[in-house]
């Protein structure tokens, strides 16, 4: 009778404890997983079917991205991790039972012990203060991952929507300088040209050809990438709306965004959220100096009914190990972080500053590409009128045409080099991105 009290508290306890504890259940794979066939399969898809714009491409690959997802879920797993690592230690039960085999006695002898870790309560603080940072450095960590998704995704439009009037004029470029190939070859073997003459036009219409198929390998490569990030099948359809115009660089915008990017841009949120990480473990590591302690209570009885209780306490000695080296660890690490950041604070304003003179240059180069191949192309204009009224004959039309379209290429791919610097500056700036740092975190 003596060990039924016992059991029935032990049951008591445990249907008590059963209600916190964690529910299992098989979660089977999905080996049918398949990318959605359209733009309409997507989450948050357009009811309309008009080309996409660059908002609305943007908006798509927020919801659909397979990479952001898995990120949701990395987010939500280190949330976990960093909360169990706050949480106190649980009080520590001891017992025992000494049945009585001989002498004298007529008792079963019993011990019992209630211990609590002392120094959890010390460093309670520190590891709450670690654990918020590391969650905030995790969510800025996958904003920055999001917000580069989505300055990819910014460049493939401008890249598809481009290449494929670039491939355009490629190609009708090919082909006018084939006919031309054609001619002259046609006038060599008549004997009126020599090939000092035609060389040059053969090699130009094979160029022309090849930069005209590597054009369209590339937009094929770069569309079938815009989808995967949309979570598009390879072959799903994707119609793009043609783009904006290129805006000139607002200086004053950059500069204001220059002068604050460390509380908005967040790479450098997250670095600082793992420096303030640090900075907790370190002073939870002298804290942890104090010599390991428990307290609690125990009690016991022996064979002949004596009872004894009083409180109990267990405390290292600290002969061999004080704690120091790990102290100076985690505070060297802290060191390391501080100049770590500080030194990409420095690269990121260099990095920008740099980016901003180059996107000068080249807004010069394109307003001056532009302006050539308008002359150009009025040109050329003029130029047929005149072919149709025999004023000018056909090999100088040809050259003509030729220019008028080697100067479109040249604007083409000029204005495609301006996009691609002014999406990598929004997104070395953080343009659009709103402050995700306190006070506290920027010192």
């Amino acid at each position: 009778m003596h060990g039924f009290p016992l059991r029935l508290l032990i049951l008591a306890l445990a249907l008590c404890l059963l209600p916190a504890c964690a529910r299992y259940s098989r979660l089977p794979l999905d080996a049918n997983a398949r990318y959605a066939a359209s733009v309409a399969a997507l989450e948050g898809a357009p009811t309309s079917q008009a080309p996409l714009g660059e908002a609305e491409v943007s908006q798509l690959i927020l919801q659909n991205n397979p990479s952001l997802k898995l990120a949701a879920l990395r987010r939500a797993e280190a949330r976990s991790q960093a909360e169990s690592g706050a949480l106190l230690p649980n009080p520590s039960f001891s017992g025992s039972l000494g049945y009585l085999l001989s002498g004298d006695g007529n008792a079963t002898a019993w011990t019992a012990a209630l211990t609590e870790p002392v120094n959890a309560w010390i460093i309670l603080r520190a590891r709450r203060d670690e654990a918020k940072a590391a969650t905030a450095e995790v969510d800025a960590s996958l904003a920055w991952e999001a917000w580069q998704t989505l300055a990819r995704g910014r460049q493939l439009v401008a890249d598809v929507v481009l290449g494929d009037q670039l491939l355009d004029a490629q190609s009708q470029l090919a082909s006018t300088l084939q006919r031309q190939w054609t001619t002259v070859a046609a006038a060599q073997g008549r004997g009126d040209l020599d090939a000092t003459t035609t060389a040059p036009i053969a090699q130009a219409a094979s160029e022309a050809a090849q930069a005209a198929a590597e054009t369209e390998r590339g937009v094929a490569a770069q569309r079938r990438e815009l989808r995967a990030l949309m979570g598009l099948s390879f072959d799903a359809p994707l119609p793009l709306a043609p783009l904006a115009p290129v805006v000139p660089l607002d200086d004053h915008a950059a500069t204001a965004a220059l002068q604050t990017l460390p509380r908005h841009r967040p790479d450098l949120v997250a670095l600082a959220m793992g420096y303030d990480a640090q900075d907790a473990r370190f002073r939870a590591a002298v804290l942890s100096q104090f010599p390991a302690l428990s307290v609690g209570y125990a009690a016991s009885q022996d064979n002949s009914r004596v009872k004894n209780g009083g409180p109990a306490v267990t405390i290292d000695l600290p002969i061999f190990d004080q704690g120091r080296v790990q102290a100076d660890a985690e505070g060297v690490t802290r060191q390391r972080l501080h100049e770590e950041y500080s030194q990409r604070v420095a690269d990121a304003h260099d990095e920008v500053r740099a980016l901003m003179a180059a996107q000068h240059v080249a807004e010069r180069q394109l307003a001056q590409a532009t302006q050539a191949s308008t002359l150009t192309a009025d040109r050329t204009d003029g130029a047929a009128a005149a072919l149709d009224r025999g004023d000018l004959d056909r090999q100088a039309y040809t050259d003509l045409s030729v220019a008028s379209l080697s100067r479109r290429v040249a604007v083409l791919r000029t204005e495609l080099a301006v996009r691609e610097q002014r999406i990598g500056l929004d997104t070395l700036l953080g343009i659009g991105m709103p402050d995700i740092a306190s006070d506290k975190d920027i010192r």
